[in-house]
């Protein structure tokens, strides 16, 4: 079958990596007519965010696509090194000045930075308290362990770093650029949102461009635009399965959406037999425990990241509540004993419930 090939490439790159990705970005393949100008173009990379980033694109000449395709990889590379909260970069204020260097005073920090956080104090609710961008004192203290390999980080360590927790405590002066944490001891971490955030941003410039039948898959937080130039009206992105995430449970047909997934079956690390995810529970400073995987599609891809995460964080029924209460977003859960639940328009949407993307 010559069907859902479009990132065959990429997934070749991704395997030679050893990455992998929740999300899998599968397109029906069809030859062009005779006299189609459109071409669909395929290019990736990696060095942004520790993943590969893929764009798929229909343009009418290869500079086209090649303009896109450079657009979007120095978008990337440039908030990957904002919102990096482990290296330097010569003249950047970036994730890892700032939490060096806030707690002294206001701190100026690079505008995209700025925007992030902006953003996130305007949706911080939407979350219903399961995402905490301020809880980087405690993920940071299971990225060490995680890193090392061996044993659970104490509860007691957790606990105390728990009290240092408060976003309200981030200070924002944004007519100077400058941040202050009034808690010495707060941390940020950007692991939630950077990702998407910088998706939409790139999405946003090709929205605007010559190219704006696209999609990005960047590592697993894909965002679609226009439909494909080839006849068809949507993309197809496909759902990986938390059991065997080398392969896919359903096709998602959209256009103009984004699609996020969060899973326990990503980044993990095993102690005496058990696999110890890197999603943490606001609530326990645990792994997270409440599904094996869940996929938003949502308008922006920011807020899709951002909701992947939350929803991972409580009970599926919870969830549902708090996705229909917004608009335009649809969800897909994958629980722990392997059953599926899903919003009425998420099952709109699914290959498995007569979805394509011609129809």
């Amino acid at each position: 079958m010559d069907q859902y090939l479009d990132m065959a490439g990429s997934r070749q790159i991704i395997k030679r990596l050893s990455l992998c990705f929740c999300v899998f970005v599968f397109v029906l393949c069809c030859m062009p007519c005779a006299d189609a100008e459109p071409v669909k173009y395929t290019e990736s990379f990696y060095g942004a965010f520790d993943t590969v980033v893929t764009l798929i694109g229909y343009a009418e000449e290869p500079a086209v696509f090649d303009s896109a395709f450079e657009s979007v990889k120095s978008i990337f590379l440039r908030y990957h090194q904002v919102f990096d909260n482990y290296n330097e970069y010569e003249g950047v204020y970036n994730l890892l000045y700032l939490n060096s260097h806030a707690s002294e005073g206001y701190t100026p920090v690079e505008p995209e930075l700025m925007d992030l956080l902006v953003w996130v104090k305007d949706v911080q609710d939407v979350s219903m308290g399961r995402v905490n961008i301020a809880m980087g004192s405690v993920l940071s203290i299971w990225h060490r362990y995680r890193e090392e390999g061996v044993r659970l980080p104490p509860l007691d360590i957790l606990e105390e770093a728990a009290k240092h927790t408060g976003f309200e405590n981030v200070i924002l002066d944004r007519e100077n650029g400058t941040v202050f944490y009034s808690d010495p001891l707060l941390q940020l971490d950007l692991g939630a949102v950077g990702k998407g955030f910088a998706t939409e941003i790139a999405a946003r410039r090709l929205d605007e461009s010559n190219m704006p039948s696209y999609i990005i898959n960047a590592g697993g937080n894909v965002r679609c635009g226009a439909s494909p130039m080839d006849g068809r009206q949507r993309w197809g992105v496909g759902i990986a399965d938390p059991f065997d995430p080398g392969v896919y449970k359903d096709i998602i047909f959209t256009k103009e959406m984004s699609v996020v997934t969060s899973g326990d079956y990503q980044r993990f690390y095993t102690v005496d037999g058990k696999n110890y995810h890197h999603i943490i529970d606001p609530d326990t400073l645990f792994p997270s425990a409440f599904m094996h995987g869940v996929t938003v599609v949502a308008p922006d891809s920011g807020l899709a990241d951002l909701l992947s995460t939350a929803l991972f964080n409580m009970p599926w029924q919870d969830g549902r509540r708090l996705a229909e209460s917004l608009e335009g977003v649809e969800v897909y859960w994958v629980l722990m004993d392997g059953s599926v639940e899903m919003t009425d328009g998420m099952a709109s949407m699914l290959s498995s419930r007569g979805a394509s993307g011609r129809d």
